[in-house]
């Protein structure tokens, strides 16, 4: 009877180590996140968005670096460092704590169609480094649209990834967006009237839940 109570004692000792250890490495293990190759890979293109095409132009929340090419870059190592210290210098710090990749794309609906869309793709080693960055950019959006005076502002919570939060002003609408430890800053733009309100609509919904979809893909 001792005996086999012992080996009972032993079998549950064994389950809660197991257990332990099983809560241990969910606590430790890194949550996933975007690498080089993902960023660029998350970044959409021509081809996700048919009639558009690749455009310089329309800066978002971040400066775009000098070597962007195409409306197209991917930052990561000594050009990320080099493009954090020009962030920092134009007040954009809040990007660049514990990221280790970005990715920026810009495309328009067609050459003489001043309709365009952007996204700003940032991945972070953490969580947390995520959050912070994305309050930064939450922080840093409301109050670029305050300082330039646009009126109107309109903010909604669109309900995407972990956190989201859209603002939107005539002809342009903004969202921040986090899923998990990468975190998106997204723009449709009209600046030509060219489009209809509906259509500008649809894109608004269509474009960062393109965005999200990739990046979800990827990390999954």
């Amino acid at each position: 009877m001792f005996r086999k109570m012992g080996r009972r004692a032993l079998v549950g000792v064994v389950v809660v180590v197991l257990a332990l250890g099983g809560l241990g490495a969910w606590l430790l293990w890194p949550a996933p996140t975007l690498d080089a190759a993902d960023v660029d890979a998350a970044l959409p293109t021509v081809r996700d968005l048919p009639g558009f095409v690749a455009h310089d132009g329309l800066t978002g929340s971040l400066s775009v670096p000098s070597s962007n090419k195409d409306g197209r870059s991917v930052l990561t190592g000594a050009a990320l460092d080099e493009q954090c210290r020009k962030w920092r210098a134009e007040g954009d710090g809040w990007a660049c704590e514990h990221v280790h990749g970005v990715g920026m794309v810009v495309l328009e609906l067609s050459e003489n169609v001043f309709f365009r869309v952007l996204s700003n793709v940032l991945a972070y080693d953490d969580e947390e480094a995520a959050e912070a960055a994305w309050n930064g950019l939450v922080t840093d959006t409301r109050d670029r649209i305050n300082d330039a005076g646009i009126p109107n502002l309109k903010e909604g919570s669109p309900g995407l990834g972990d956190a989201s939060l859209s603002f939107e002003v005539p002809g342009a609408t903004s969202m921040a967006v986090r899923v998990g430890t990468v975190v998106v800053a997204s723009t449709v733009w009209d600046g030509s009237d060219q489009v209809s309100e509906t259509e500008e609509r649809d894109m608004v919904r269509k474009w960062p839940a393109l965005q999200i979809s990739k990046i979800e893909q990827l990390v999954s």
